[in-house]
């Protein structure tokens, strides 16, 4: 993926896509929204009814798909029923499930393609990427999706890397129980 973080691809317009008005946690607006509930200032479908003056955090913020020239039509949050975001604070990538279709990022063609990118970022990090779906959220490795203990922060958990006879492959520790 080749893209400048916060300025959109030439021709990737949002259109009817208002998925970000509905998976984000959003405390900016005169009345804040939680994650997985559309804003109320959203008109699913047909876009923001205060557009004149969108808020800030509203405005400044592009998904992957729309700052990726290289993504197509499909990773649209809007038709993918997720965002691939980097405006996460726990994570270098992160997905927001669509409440309403809570398994599909682990479906063609996106589940391969995650795959390689979470390989990727631990080759380069040593982190991964984060699906959140509603109030759960888990660990996105190349060859599964490991949840995270509820109550347990992102930054406490370690990923371990390990040779494998087919290869390298990553496990999260999660710190014992206090």
């Amino acid at each position: 993926m080749k893209w400048i973080e916060g300025v959109p691809a030439p021709g990737k317009v949002c259109g009817s896509c208002t998925m970000c008005c509905k998976l984000f946690d959003v405390d900016w607006l005169d009345k804040p929204k939680p994650a997985g509930k559309w804003c109320h200032h959203c008109q699913p479908g047909r876009g923001c009814a205060i557009w004149q003056s969108l808020p800030k955090g509203c405005a400044d913020y592009f998904c992957v798909w729309r700052i990726d020239p290289d993504l197509p039509e499909a990773w649209r949050p809007d038709k993918a029923r997720f965002i691939l975001t980097h405006a996460h604070q726990d994570a270098p990538l992160a997905v927001l499930v669509d409440p309403s279709a809570p398994d599909a990022h682990r479906k063609e063609p996106y589940k391969s393609m995650l795959a390689k990118t979470a390989r990727s970022i631990l080759e380069g990090r040593g982190s991964t990427i984060v699906v959140f779906n509603g109030t759960k959220r888990s660990l996105l490795f190349p060859d599964m999706e490991v949840p995270v203990p509820d109550g347990l922060a992102l930054h406490e958990v370690e990923i371990q890397h390990f040779k494998g006879p087919n290869g390298p492959y990553w496990r999260p520790k999660f710190p014992a129980a206090a």
